[in-house]
């Protein structure tokens, strides 16, 4: 069956059910479910529009589905999921008449510095939660933290700092 072309279209917003793309696979099944609340609040941030980023998730999760069985086989398939969560936004966009700090982090820093931030700051996601869910080791987000700490405008900075962590 050939897949519908827009993000929307192919987005699955729903857990994933024995006639999804996720059925044969209950690892796969697991790692969406496991990744999906907090993959949605970081592609909401990135497009600045809910329901745009619950479709982009869908669509990525699509894609993941897919290419699965490969991706196991790699070094690190959370990293490989979020490389491709990080396309799916690209590729979406943002608003470009909206100015906000989330823009500048992307204007300011490498995209692996500022997903970083995002998740940490803006997110309130510990260093562990948000190496997890980028797939990456915890000390080398604090890395990207002390590294766009460094290179972001002070102001910006503290902005950031000043913001309430509400997540785990």
């Amino acid at each position: 069956m050939p897949q519908p072309s827009t993000p929307s279209a192919r987005a699955e917003t729903s857990p994933p059910t024995d006639t999804s793309p996720y059925a044969s696979s209950p690892d796969f099944a697991v790692f969406c479910q496991s990744r999906r609340a907090r993959y949605e609040e970081y592609a909401r941030l990135r497009t600045g529009d809910r329901v745009l980023g619950v479709e982009t998730v869908g669509a990525t999760f699509v894609s993941l589905a897919r290419q699965w069985q490969h991706i196991l086989r790699g070094s690190s398939p959370a990293a490989d999921a979020w490389h491709m969560l990080g396309l799916a936004v690209e590729a979406v966009g943002t608003d470009p008449a909206s100015e906000s700090t989330e823009e500048a982090l992307y204007d300011a820093l490498p995209t692996r510095e500022a997903d970083a931030v995002s998740l940490h700051y803006l997110l309130g996601m510990t260093l562990t939660s948000a190496a997890d869910l980028m797939g990456a080791e915890a000390s080398t987000v604090a890395a990207h933290l002390l590294t766009a700490e460094r290179t972001l405008p002070t102001h910006l900075v503290r902005t950031l700092e000043r913001r309430p962590s509400t997540r785990g």
